[in-house]
């Protein structure tokens, strides 16, 4: 049975075309048995001005995995989500659900219903985004009922350079701007390579921390009933909330 490639669950994933950090980050940390197959949308330009048409393009990919027998199809984009607003995303993925007929979620949607299984209002939240993007978060959450104590991005001028911030670098800055009266810290993008430092941030900062990567992950294993947790990066993954 090892020897068959997703035998406890398919998982598709949409990406945009610059990401480099989901696939091999996933392909690591999944339990055994669950396996990940991609289609990717082409990014022009930045998710700000790109974002429409990587959405329309989205549609295509999702029958793309569709064709592989995926279980469910997730959409890696933090970023995207924000522009649509949660209704938009939720109308986003019911429609790519009507068309594939399969279970369709979104790095947005996992990352709000992380922070409610955890029971987080009160954030410090830090991205890689420039200005106008991280501003974009910024009001996102203040309009679904999160309070931001600190809000920080480290303004990098490009998707694909996100991911080039190594682990050490997220862990000083987020430590850096970290503040005591926030119920927990949470790191955005799915082009961001934060994950191998989350369980030491938990450690040394005292209170529990998302990414968007390890909300994503979390939904999807919760979403095909893999209940095995992860250990080492986070609470959310760790407990399985």
């Amino acid at each position: 049975m090892e020897d068959r490639f997703g035998w406890r669950g398919k998982i598709g994933l949409i990406l945009p075309s610059v990401q480099t950090v989901t696939e091999p980050l996933f392909y690591r940390l999944a339990p055994q048995g669950v396996a990940f197959f991609t289609s990717r949308v082409l990014i022009r330009g930045s998710v700000m001005t790109g974002h429409a048409d990587m959405e329309k393009e989205a549609f295509r990919a999702a029958k793309e995995l569709a064709t592989a027998s995926v279980d469910c199809i997730t959409y890696c984009c933090t970023g995207s989500g924000v522009l649509m607003g949660i209704d938009g995303d939720k109308k986003f993925c019911l429609e790519i659900e009507k068309e594939t007929g399969i279970t369709t979620l979104s790095a947005l949607s996992s990352m709000v219903e992380g922070l409610q299984a955890m029971g987080l209002r009160n954030l410090v939240l830090i991205s890689p985004y420039q200005g106008e993007m991280h501003r974009a978060e910024e009001n996102f959450f203040r309009q679904n009922g999160f309070h931001l104590v600190n809000s920080r991005s480290m303004g990098i001028e490009s998707g694909g350079k996100y991911a080039l911030v190594a682990p050490e670098e997220i862990y000083r800055f987020c430590h850096q701007h970290w503040d005591a009266g926030a119920d927990g810290l949470f790191i955005s993008c799915m082009n961001f390579n934060a994950m191998p430092c989350i369980g030491v941030l938990e450690k040394d900062l005292g209170k529990p921390v998302l990414s968007s990567h390890s909300a994503s992950l979390w939904k999807i294993l919760k979403t095909i009933g893999v209940r095995e947790t992860i250990p080492g990066f986070g609470r959310l993954l760790a407990e399985g909330l």
